[in-house]
């Protein structure tokens, strides 16, 4: 079947359609917003935390050669589901290194390789911005999918800086109580 109209106007139009889930438009712009900064966060950190695993040197290099590479793979897949959630909210994400680094609550530190210190303190302080964009999720958006997925997060970073704590904590000596 031909098109009923052939004057030179495009016959094919682009309709854009945004997703209809609940969240009125300015509540998804506010929440893509907010993903787009933690997305820029887990960027920022995934490429201090890939530094290290470069730059690992010492006595427990294997050990912790290891788990900085497990926790940027992490962070890598925390990054494509943040994205893709901003996606899903008919929102577009960010994507270029001068976007991260200008969105970002973090702060780089060019010329340094970071350590577990720095690393830990970075987790927690993703973990301080998730536990609060999640509040704000559930009290300002009534968006409880992101709630869910900033949860999640926030539950694996929890984990990693539990990990690179465990690495610097001193062990007990015996008789000594915890």
């Amino acid at each position: 079947m031909e098109h009923n109209r052939n004057d030179g106007h495009n016959t094919i139009l682009q309709v854009i359609t945004q997703p209809n889930i609940g969240l009125d438009n300015d509540v998804r712009r506010s929440v893509v917003d907010m993903l787009n900064i933690t997305l820029a966060d887990e960027a920022l950190l995934k490429t201090k935390t890939r530094s290290a695993h470069w730059n690992v040197r010492g006595v427990d290099f294997l050990k912790l050669y290891t788990l900085f590479e497990t926790q940027y793979q992490l962070l890598n897949n925390i990054s494509d589901e943040i994205a893709e959630r901003a996606r899903m909210l008919g929102g577009v994400t960010i994507g270029s290194l001068e976007e991260f680094l200008n969105h970002t609550r973090l702060e780089e530190q060019p010329g340094v390789a970071p350590d577990i210190l720095h690393l830990l303190a970075d987790q927690e302080a993703c973990i301080r911005f998730l536990r609060e964009d999640a509040r704000l999720c559930t009290e300002n958006f009534e968006d409880e999918g992101t709630y869910e997925l900033l949860v999640r997060v926030m539950r694996i970073h929890e984990k990693m800086a539990w990990m690179l704590r465990s690495q610097i904590e001193k062990e007990p000596d015996q008789g000594e109580s915890q």
